[in-house]
């Protein structure tokens, strides 16, 4: 599993670096909506991505994500490390300001 987080101005949904993301998706044909961090506390964001990598997504994008939610899913990476399920999953969390 390979989690990149950006910092600063990326918390806003409409950046350059997310928005790039999105159009590559897009153009892949693997749109997939963007999780709105602020809908779930940190467990919360565990299980969707829990249920997004079971589900097949390959990439996964979370906007507004809390220091805190940052912090949870970085400690969770190292547990999925020996599930091959999480192999090839690639998390991008926007922090939000």
């Amino acid at each position: 599993m390979q989690i990149q987080v950006f910092m600063g101005n990326a918390g806003d949904g409409n950046t350059n670096k997310l928005q790039e993301i999105i159009d590559r998706l897009n153009a892949l044909g693997k749109s997939q909506p963007v999780i709105q961090a602020g809908a779930y506390g940190e467990d919360g964001l565990l299980q969707i991505l829990e249920v997004r990598a079971a589900g097949g997504q390959r990439e996964i994008l979370v906007d507004s994500c809390s220091p805190q939610q940052i912090l949870s899913v970085l400690e969770w990476q190292p547990c999925t490390e020996e599930d091959p399920n999480y192999a090839d999953l690639v998390i991008h969390l926007a922090r939000r300001d």
